[in-house]
């Protein structure tokens, strides 16, 4: 596959998909450098590709060749913006690795131990599309790894030691504990359903009973951690990248409904590694599974006093948020959406906190 046509038609030198994302991570060699590359959503409608110059292969050029760029071919790095022999190098092949950040939607592009190449979650933006070992300033191909090594080489080897893990043994662990919260929570579980499709990762929907209401949680989301979280919350990113899903409702909700919200409750359990992005605390999603209803208002007990929900153990070192699905009418969605913002639609919240996340069948909030 190229993505460049040149004379010489580029080759391969190694390749990776992410273990949770639909993404492919590539090291291509033309007749002149070499550029680490993701392809996201290759094969479908809307697909995107994000490059980082790795390194010339031939005598760099004083300036960016951009007839060269305008035929498909891939630039090579000028001179004033190359680190490396101006006459080009080659790397060593069979040293080659890749390795997925912990988020699966960026990667790094090692030789033996060194990085070579690291394209962000965040590429594309501010400019940068990605950091070079041997790449100087901060030019339109890639920018200087040096300045930014110190941060992302720790990152990198926590990243090939976070998959390691999450090859092994990590599920009975963590299904252990996440499924002893819930049941402290509410006794113990009425309904045990797998929701990963016997795919990678593991992961469940529990259900439960307490005081005439029904709940449901998902288990095993947070092994996983969350896209573009750090984009927001920058040194933070560790606390809010970790979540599982919640929905309750009262005893007299129909069964077709209940199960309709089961299922749609697993399916965005995959959400934020399906686009990319991610769910947290005053978020907004449309949903239709209820009559009357459409989206639903994520909230976390965390981050609103008086709202309960088992108290889940931290996953691998990190907090994990419980996000209540709570329904919202159109209009409740409206103004969450377009006339206020979510903190406005909380703060109209009607009656006690701790009932928000249960469903009743009517809207949780006064907007008149």
């Amino acid at each position: 596959m190229s993505l460049f046509s040149a004379q010489k038609s580029p080759e391969v030198l190694i390749e990776s998909w992410s273990p949770v994302c639909d993404i492919q991570a590539f090291a291509e060699e033309s007749q002149s450098c070499v550029y680490f590359y993701l392809w996201i959503n290759p094969g479908k409608e809307n697909p995107q590709v994000r490059g980082c110059w790795v390194c010339n292969t031939r005598p760099a050029p004083e300036a960016l060749d951009k007839a060269a760029m305008d035929r498909g071919e891939a630039p090579m790095m000028p001179a004033g913006q190359c680190r490396h022999d101006l006459g080009g190098i080659r790397l060593r092949r069979e040293e080659l690795s890749i390795v997925w950040l912990e988020e699966g939607d960026a990667a790094a592009l090692l030789e033996g131990d060194r990085i070579l190449a690291l394209i962000p979650g965040w590429a594309g933006q501010g400019g940068c599309h990605g950091y070079a070992r041997y790449a100087a300033g901060t030019g339109s191909l890639a920018w200087e790894l040096a300045q930014a090594e110190a941060a992302l080489a720790p990152r990198v080897a926590r990243s090939r030691a976070y998959w390691e893990r999450m090859a092994g043994e990590y599920w009975p662990e963590l299904q252990e504990k996440g499924l002893g919260a819930m049941e402290a929570f509410f006794g113990p579980h009425e309904k045990y359903y797998a929701i990963d499709g016997g795919q990678f990762p593991a992961k469940a929907l529990v259900t439960g009973r307490r005081a005439g209401r029904r709940y449901a949680f998902t288990l095993g989301v947070s092994a996983l951690c969350q896209p573009a979280v750090e984009q927001f919350w920058q040194d933070e990113a560790s606390q809010h990248r970790r979540i599982e899903l919640g929905f309750a409702a009262g005893e007299d909700l129909p069964e077709e409904a209940w199960m309709g919200m089961l299922n749609w409750l697993s399916a965005q359990s995959g959400l934020p590694w399906r686009y990319l992005s991610w769910l947290g605390h005053g978020h907004t999603i449309p949903c239709n599974r209820l009559p009357g209803f459409e989206a639903v208002l994520f909230v976390d007990p965390r981050e609103l006093a008086g709202v309960e929900g088992p108290e889940l153990p931290p996953v691998m070192g990190e907090p994990v948020s419980l996000l209540w699905a709570v329904p919202l009418t159109l209009e409740e969605y409206y103004f969450a959406r377009t006339a206020e913002s979510s903190t406005a639609l909380l703060s109209r919240c009607r009656g006690r906190a701790e009932e928000l996340p249960v469903f009743t069948g009517e809207g949780k909030f006064l907007l008149g």
